[in-house]
């Protein structure tokens, strides 16, 4: 478990369940290669900085983006044999996502930060992580659910659904029998799009820190 992770499995601001233009053959899923450090370390970065900014102090985020969710430290989980991260791409005349959260910091790069491993534009990721338990937890042989983010452009369309759904299908392709997360207190959109998706409490929590901001994650668990 990493405990200064915030909110690591929050959905951002989600509209998933209304209905836009976009639609779920938009997007084509793969894993993620080192190539895509840069990609993902942005689509975070900017995401997490739009939605939960507001929650920590401005050095508390500064910080976080420059270590966390820079490119080195995304590079070292995309290095780690126990993280496994998905991301959805779309092609180059499909929406092309601008970070809506100039104001706040950026997670620090020394590339293009927007670029992937490809000609296409990085604007989903969710991240697995194998041998991750909470006491709390009641099923069988679970795998954590880590991280999820879809650019704030794709709100409407599906794409949390289908994130959340890829991984449920590379957990049982890898052999585990339940899937959990830790979701921020504070987020109800995103409780109530778990819940939708399957999702249980069994009333875990875990406490983590954003610098000097102690935070907690409610527990839920979902059979695969």
């Amino acid at each position: 478990m990493t405990t200064v992770e915030p909110g690591y499995a929050d959905p951002t601001s989600t509209s998933t369940f209304m209905p836009n233009s976009k639609t779920e053959t938009n997007y084509n899923m793969r894993l993620a290669t080192l190539a895509d450090a840069a990609a993902v370390s942005h689509l975070i970065g900017s995401t997490w900085s739009e939605f939960f900014g507001y929650s920590v102090s401005p050095s508390d985020l500064e910080h976080y983006l420059a270590t966390k969710l820079s490119v080195e430290g995304i590079t070292a989980d995309l290095k780690d044999p126990k993280d496994v991260f998905l991301v959805a791409t779309t092609t180059p005349d499909a929406t092309q996502p601008q970070s809506q959260s100039q104001s706040q910091p950026q997670p620090s790069s020394s590339s293009e930060s927007e670029c992937s491993s490809d000609s296409s534009t990085i604007v989903g990721v969710v991240q697995l992580v194998r041998d991750s338990t909470e006491a709390c937890l009641t099923l069988p042989k679970p795998i954590e659910l880590q991280r999820l983010y879809a650019h704030s452009s794709t709100h409407g369309s599906g794409l949390g659904r289908l994130l959340v759904e890829k991984a449920e299908a590379k957990g049982r392709e890898l052999g585990y029998g339940s899937i959990w997360l830790g979701v921020w207190e504070n987020n109800e959109s995103a409780k109530r799009f778990y819940e939708k998706m399957g999702f249980e409490s069994k009333g875990g929590e875990h406490f983590f820190f954003v610098g000097e901001s102690k935070r907690r994650d409610l527990i839920l668990e979902k059979r695969l």
